[in-house]
């Protein structure tokens, strides 16, 4: 299999197609006492990839804050590399009143 038969495998499974971003985001765990900043690089309804500098330390459900829409949504890790997440949207956003109270 070549390498762009499996980037179109990967796309064929997603419910829609994600919209290329280069936005702040935040990933909060632990509740609420552990917070990494990230970059939404690629955004849909249904979950995101999220470039920062390393994933070792992210568990695999957190909470994400999308900055620029004030909005925060439960997500899940579906694959990682060493500094990029691919996530899983598994609750509603929710908008949020000001982000400097995560």
């Amino acid at each position: 299999m070549s390498e762009s038969d499996s980037a179109t495998e990967i796309t064929e499974r997603r419910r829609v197609r994600r919209r290329r971003t280069l936005k702040e985001g935040r990933i909060v765990f632990a509740s609420q006492s552990m917070v990494f900043d990230c970059i939404i690089r690629d955004l849909s309804d249904f979950g995101a990839r999220l470039k920062m500098e390393t994933t070792i330390d992210i568990p695999d459900e957190f909470m994400l804050y999308l900055v620029h829409l004030r909005q925060r949504v439960k997500a899940e890790v579906r694959w990682r590399t060493a500094d990029t997440l691919g996530v899983e949207f598994i609750g509603e956003k929710e908008t949020v009143s000001s982000l400097m109270k995560i």
